[in-house]
């Protein structure tokens, strides 16, 4: 099967330039040197007007109740922040919000008092006609600092709320702060001796398994491809087995659900940018990204905004397919490690209370259920309990799926599990109806399986043929049917 990513990227012309966001902390505030205009907290760009589907729920004085907490989490992601600067910076936006609230109180309050004066205005005795002055005169006085006011709030969404939608989620308990753990290793590395160690790219090509230019332009050819599509019918029936449901995700995207997942939706280093969209103005803030229908924006999309009923608990899926990731300029490409375009498997769990036993359950049973996959496909590999340095801002914890690369000399990442508490619910509004009230369900995700890793692995461990597990040729179709 070949890998249509370079002539599909080409057709959207996918934008190349990378946008730089330098940041200082000044008193309280964090200011930008360029703008960046937030999807989830717009209102007026270059001129234009813009509405935003989705308000974030913003409950930062509970985060900030504990500030050595937070600083603590903040040192164990080698982050660059004081907490308690962070906390000022809240307070003082607090502060803004609540004067806001008590100059609204105080304009109705003027207005109550005016309604019964206008309706005798002609009649009105001399006392009565001087109240009627002054009041008109403190309510022309309180508009105008509510005028004022709102537009401080505008700038400080900018400066102060995007700023602290970019802090990171709460860690979890079990993530380690000095370094990464080995959880479990399945039978022992043994490494077969090579005079000549190739890596996975010379020997695909020797094999005439791989057609690989950079990046962005790769193909897998005669059995690698027929493997390709076996691990992803493999992997399909494991997790369908474990009550999973199958959903075929979208390809595409809205920046609403980029930033909303904590990446910045501006850079195409993050996300690719549909360059020549003609439904969505140039620089709006909401264009259409390419993601891949097995990424985790895809069902993120899905649930943007929706009441579950809580009696759907736990809600688990699971899709195969593809996922975009740009390749960052500066990098250096690994072959098959570093692609652009990956077919994948990826698992989507939402569980109500993240502090509850199910919680914990669920994330167990994925667990398991990914290690019957790669049971079945790997002599060896190990599973790691990442560091809080190495997550992504947006992960509380992160288990990986580790081969071995012998031409690396190290372990590669092919799959992952990580969980997220609320943070995504309360950005997309992902809510239950609860007795308190609306509620943010919890998630726990990961691609648990990409196949250009896996497959790079494979090639290096068996340099001079390609050995397909037994489970994956039992899935694989045959040459004819591809034809």
């Amino acid at each position: 099967m070949a890998n249509h990513v370079a002539r599909f990227i080409e057709r959207c012309m996918i934008r190349k330039c990378v946008t730089h966001n330098t940041l200082k902390f000044v008193d309280v505030l964090w200011i930008s040197k360029r703008r960046y205009a937030s999807a989830l907290f717009i209102s007026n760009i270059n001129g234009k007007e813009y509405y935003s589907f989705i308000q974030p729920y913003i409950d930062f004085d509970k985060r900030l109740t504990d500030t050595e907490k937070l600083q603590q989490d903040l040192a164990a992601r080698k982050l660059n922040l004081n907490a308690k600067d962070v906390k000022s910076m809240w307070d003082f936006y607090s502060c803004v919000h609540t004067n806001k609230s008590k100059l609204e109180q105080r304009s109705q309050e003027i207005s109550d008092k005016l309604v019964p004066l206008f309706e005798k205005k002609e009649s009105l005795t001399a006392e009565e006609q001087a109240e009627f002055t002054k009041l008109k005169l403190q309510v022309s006085a309180v508009k105008h600092d509510l005028r004022m006011i709102k537009d401080a709030l505008e700038t400080l969404k900018e400066s102060i709320l995007q700023k602290m939608f970019e802090l990171p989620n709460e860690l979890d308990g079990k993530t380690p702060v000095q370094g990464p753990i080995v959880l479990k290793r399945v039978n022992s590395l043994n490494e077969r001796p090579h005079p000549d160690k190739k890596n996975h790219i010379e020997i695909g090509r020797h094999l005439g398994l791989l057609e690989y230019r950079n990046p962005m332009q790769y193909y897998l050819c005669n059995d690698a491809a027929l493997f390709e599509l076996g691990i992803l019918s493999y992997a399909g029936k494991i997790l369908g087995a474990d009550n999973m449901i199958r959903v075929a995700g979208a390809d595409f995207s809205r920046s609403l659900i980029i930033d909303g997942s904590g990446l910045n939706h501006e850079d195409p280093a993050d996300a690719f940018i549909i360059d020549n969209y003609s439904e969505v103005d140039k620089d709006s803030p909401n264009r259409m990204h390419l993601v891949g229908g097995a990424s985790l924006f895809s069902f993120l999309a899905m649930h943007a905004k929706q009441l579950i009923d809580p009696r759907h608990f736990p809600v688990a899926y699971f899709s195969t397919g593809r996922q975009y990731t740009p390749f960052r300029a500066g990098s250096i490409p690994i072959g098959l490690f570093t692609v652009c375009q990956a077919s994948a498997a990826l698992a989507f769990i939402l569980v109500k209370d993240g502090k509850s036993k199910e919680y914990h359950t669920q994330f167990e049973r994925l667990l398991n259920t990914v290690c019957k996959l790669y049971d079945n496909v790997c002599d060896h590999y190990q599973i790691v309990l990442r560091s809080s340095s190495e997550l992504r801002p947006w992960e509380s914890m992160r288990v990986s799926f580790e081969l071995w690369s012998p031409f690396s000399r190290q372990y590669i990442e092919v799959g992952h599990i990580s969980v997220y508490g609320e943070y995504f619910s309360k950005r997309l509004q992902i809510m239950y109806r609860s007795v308190d009230g609306p509620s943010f369900p919890s998630v726990i995700s990961g691609t648990v399986l990409s196949v250009p890793r896996l497959l790079g692995c494979l090639l290096e461990q068996n340099p001079d043929k390609f050995v397909i597990p037994q489970k994956i040729l039992e899935h694989m179709p045959a040459d004819n049917t591809c034809l």
